[in-house]
């Protein structure tokens, strides 16, 4: 086998959404900083530690084979949940514990914060409207902030 050869495996998602991989080789762990969502993971160096920071890039003159990757998320309403559900929770505290502050909410105001989320609900089609939330329920946030 050639010494410019190196093959990784997958072995985990760090903290931050990185892909870690571990090379068969050398044993040396790398990062991938593209988060998974390209066709060939751009590696960095990270200490060798599963929750370090990447680092160096690795060598541009290794030929690096994957074993397995990550499967890039395709679900293109995700940024969109979390948008929502981020705003819901803004919402609960502010009613709750941030005593009606608007500065508390994503939009630091109240019409803004509401009008956002009945964007976000009524972007998605009827079969992937998230459970978790009604338009009722943002309705209901509106009669009690607005």
């Amino acid at each position: 086998m050639s010494d410019n050869i190196r093959t990784m495996n997958l072995i985990g998602i760090d903290d931050f959404s990185r892909p870690v991989y571990k090379c068969v080789e050398t044993g040396t762990l790398y990062k991938d900083v593209e988060l998974g969502n390209q066709e060939t993971p751009e590696l960095c160096d990270c200490s060798n530690d599963f929750n370090g920071e990447p680092c160096s890039p690795i060598s541009k003159d290794l030929d690096v084979r994957f074993n397995d990757k990550v499967v890039p998320d395709t679900n293109k309403n995700k940024f969109n949940y979390q948008l929502l559900g981020r705003l819901q929770s803004d919402c609960k505290y502010y009613l709750g514990n941030g005593n009606k502050q608007s500065k508390f909410l994503w939009a630091q105001n109240e019409k803004e914060q509401i009008e956002k989320m009945k964007s976000l609900y009524a972007s998605f089609s009827d079969e992937e409207k998230p459970e978790w939330i009604s338009l009722d329920e943002i309705l209901s946030y509106e009669a009690d902030m607005v």
